[in-house]
């Protein structure tokens, strides 16, 4: 299961007072550090001839390559940071940094800030989606009554309206 639609369904969860907000991005934070972490650090136990090897089956050919390795050259924090944010980039992004062989320490800086925000942001969105699907569930609960209520009544009458005419086709003529 993707990792924002479980952060999102926590942040849901936060909304109806199950888990603590504060609480629940901070782990998300932790979660999103380690799992980055292990992603660069197999990067950079598999390393480039790896990606080489078996980098086709996720897309990373030989000029996807040339150009992540430019990309890592220039910008590589900013790649890891933004790279949360981007499918395809979000699960390749570590890893290439390891493979690349990006130092530690500054992986991590841009790995914990983009974790930090990809948390706060992912779980504030599935908390106010949480808030507001109570006020859309109260106001389709009002709604559903009353066009329960039209739904019925027009149900009554269309019943009565078709026993008249049965009654009308039934009835001998005077």
């Amino acid at each position: 299961m993707p990792g924002e639609t479980i952060v999102i369904l926590a942040g849901v969860l936060c909304s109806a007072g199950i888990l603590n907000l504060s609480e629940t991005i901070v782990v998300a934070t932790g979660g999103a550090i380690i799992g980055d972490s292990i992603g660069y650090e197999l990067g950079r136990c598999l390393g480039r001839p790896w990606l080489e090897r078996h980098g086709r089956l996720v897309g990373m050919h030989g000029g996807v390559l040339a150009r992540v390795d430019t990309l890592f050259e220039r910008h590589g924090g900013k790649a890891v940071l933004i790279g949360r944010f981007v499918g395809f980039l979000r699960a390749m992004a570590p890893f290439v940094a390891g493979a690349s062989r990006m130092p530690y320490r500054r992986f991590l800086l841009y790995n914990a800030l983009g974790g930090g925000v990809w948390a706060a942001a992912f779980v504030l969105l599935g908390y106010f989606l949480g808030e507001s699907w109570s006020v859309a569930e109260r106001w389709i609960g009002r709604v559903g009554l009353v066009i329960g209520v039209i739904v019925i009544a027009a149900a009554v009458w269309w019943l009565y309206r078709a026993r008249q005419r049965q009654g009308e086709k039934t009835a001998p003529p005077a």
